[in-house]
């Protein structure tokens, strides 16, 4: 009922005078804007978001959509460097930061520290609760080269849990600020394992 006959083949609507419909096209002239199909119209016309355009076109409201399931997230992949076949680079720079000899053979016993074949930097891990290293924080043992493993997820930064059960945790910046406090309870005599220590993976 808006379609007045304008020509045999071409129509305006009561609302616009300059909108021209012919040959399944439509051109609203005073606007410069015009398109093909009704989804066109509603849209650039009546101003209809694109939903709403739709379920005036279906005449019935659209079906809810369901929010597809997040991507499950694949863990990082540690990039682990080759392992040299000894310590030695990482035992002596150590000892010159004054870290005491059975807390350097914990680590290296326990498989928390390696030296690297390239560099001879020395390698902190991580784990997570399965055993599988997930954190790398690399030290040089000559110059000052800071950095982490490709693929550490800061999440399983180097740390040493307690021997027993225990609720008192000790934050540390870094592995070796970690390492120089075991130092310091073990030559006070006291228990360096009683209690659980954390590097919060800095430098």
């Amino acid at each position: 009922d808006q379609l007045v006959r304008v020509s045999s083949d071409t129509y305006c609507t009561k609302e616009h005078d300059s909108l021209k419909i012919s040959n399944g096209k439509w051109h609203w002239f005073s606007r410069q804007i015009g398109g093909k199909t009704a989804l066109d119209y509603l849209v650039k016309v009546k101003g209809c978001s694109f939903l709403e355009a739709m379920e005036i076109i279906q005449g019935k409201p659209l079906p809810k959509a369901i929010p597809a399931p997040a991507p499950k997230q694949e863990p990082k992949r540690l990039l682990l460097p080759e392992r040299n076949d000894n310590a030695n680079a990482v035992i002596r720079y150590l000892k010159g930061r004054g870290i005491h000899d059975v807390i350097i053979r914990f680590c290296m016993e326990n498989d928390l520290l390696f030296e690297s074949r390239k560099y001879h930097s020395a390698v902190f891990l991580g784990y997570d609760k399965e055993g599988v290293p997930r954190y790398g924080n690399v030290r040089g043992t000559v110059g000052d080269y800071k950095g982490e493993l490709s693929g550490s997820d800061k999440h399983y930064s180097f740390g040493i849990p307690a021997m027993a059960a225990s609720d008192t945790l000790h934050l540390f910046e870094s592995a070796v600020d970690l390492l120089s406090y075991g130092t310091l309870q073990k030559l006070d005599g006291k228990d360096w394992r009683s209690e659980n220590l954390l590097s919060l993976a800095g430098g």
